[in-house]
């Protein structure tokens, strides 16, 4: 169930980002409100300050260039021809308001100058920068709290959103040991998951009907075909029994018996295919690569005809293969008459090791074009002589579909092809 697991991080993790987003925009809007309202508040204050202290001023005939002090205000005032007489840190400073550090003191200053006179108010806001810390530490903490709950809010629902698909999964996955079983829709709802279910449902039923189907066919057609097979052996038999038989005869009587023994393992390879006969007695049967390798090339040899062509085998290792040995004799035989077809002089190699059979030729090589739908149905050989060579490997590829093993094509133009059939992962 990896990929439900990578599906409830991912809404878990669109959650958290959701709460990293909402924590941020609202944490950056708290403190630039904070600052603004901070900004405002301490200006209105220098602005009252500096009123009220002209006014007293002018009531007591103040000199300009003292100071005053209070809490944590203090003004100075200063002639414009005399700023030598204020303090260094505010000296220089134009007209508006400033923020300034000095002995580890924060400082709002508001410089105006009336009258040709200087005024310089300066609010000692240490404090409240210190409390505007205090709220930027709570906001983090805030924040931090928030992705928490968010984090566990995504895995709450991420687990609700997921379990449903996991039992619909399981179901599925259940399938594959108990062909037989169908869906269980009590488990689900009238959601997009239950309409998933029912669709479902409904598709395994019909491919059930169509596999059903499928093996009613498959057996009849097997049923039907042994007959003729079996008496077309029979009869070959009992000519290949008779004392008076010529060379040339005696040959096509034994071109007829290969025939029919090639078409008995063909029904038993399709019907394997097919899933109809019960293989259990089959599971534990190795099969000797070599011999069979041996038998199917003398078989086959009535492909080569007068071709001169070198038939080689090569043992690098012993190879045992853990299947039916029909199977494994279908599929080695559409190999190797796929070589001795389409080889009109050379070499045909057939390659053995202890995991691998491959059978290679130097022949014409297979055309691009073809090569792309080469294990197809339906593909004529470029040589224009109408003669299919897509059936037999299609054959090849579904017994190696049935079994895990892969199968892999090397060609070049006018240099031969080599097949290659892997047993092992």
């Amino acid at each position: 169930m990896q990929k439900t697991k990578r599906l409830r991080r991912r809404i878990t993790l669109a959650f958290l980002l959701f709460g990293v987003f909402l924590t941020l925009i609202l944490g950056i809007s708290l403190v630039a409100a904070l600052k603004s309202i901070e900004t405002e508040i301490l200006d209105d204050i220098l602005n009252t300050e500096l009123g009220e202290f002209q006014r007293q001023a002018e009531a007591a005939a103040h000199t300009p260039g003292t100071s005053h002090s209070r809490s944590t205000i203090t003004i100075y005032t200063a002639p414009l021809s005399e700023q030598s007489n204020l303090p260094e840190h505010i000296r220089n400073l134009p007209q508006g308001t400033h923020d300034i550090v000095l002995d580890d003191h924060d400082y709002r200053v508001l410089v105006e100058h009336i009258n040709d006179t200087s005024y310089v108010v300066q609010f000692d806001d240490t404090s409240i920068h210190k409390r505007e810390d205090d709220f930027i530490r709570l906001v983090g903490l805030c924040a931090i709290v928030t992705l928490f709950i968010a984090l566990i809010i995504g895995w709450a629902v991420a687990d609700h959103v997921i379990r449903p698909i996991k039992r619909l999964a399981y179901q599925v996955m259940a399938f594959k040991n108990q062909p037989g079983e169908t869906l269980d829709l009590s488990e689900f709802g009238d959601d997009e998951i239950g309409v998933l279910a029912r669709k479902l449902k409904h598709y395994h039923e019909q491919l059930q009907y169509l596999l059903i189907r499928e093996k009613e066919f498959a057996s009849n057609v097997s049923h039907e075909l042994r007959t003729p097979v079996t008496s077309i052996s029979m009869a070959a038999e009992v000519l290949a029994s008779k004392a008076d038989l010529s060379a040339p005869e005696y040959a096509r009587i034994q071109r007829i018996q290969r025939a029919a023994g090639e078409m008995s393992e063909l029904i038993e390879t399709f019907l394997i295919l097919a899933q109809i006969t019960n293989e259990s007695a089959y599971n534990h049967m190795v099969c000797a690569m070599e011999p069979l390798v041996s038998k199917v090339i003398e078989q086959q040899r009535v492909w080569l005809g007068d071709k001169p062509v070198k038939v080689n085998v090569e043992v690098n290792g012993q190879l045992e293969v853990a299947a039916h040995g029909g199977i494994l004799s279908v599929l080695v035989a559409n190999l190797i008459r796929n070589a001795f077809r389409h080889t009109e002089k050379g070499v045909v190699t057939v390659s053995l090791s202890p995991d691998q059979l491959s059978v290679s030729d130097t022949g014409t090589g297979i055309d691009p074009v073809i090569r792309t739908q080469l294990f197809k149905d339906h593909i004529t050989h470029k040589s224009g002589d109408s003669s299919r060579i897509g059936l037999g490997l299609m054959i090849v590829q579904r017994i190696c579909e049935r079994y895990g093993w892969q199968i892999f094509l090397e060609s070049e133009k006018d240099q031969g092809s080599r097949f290659t059939v892997r047993f092992k992962p």
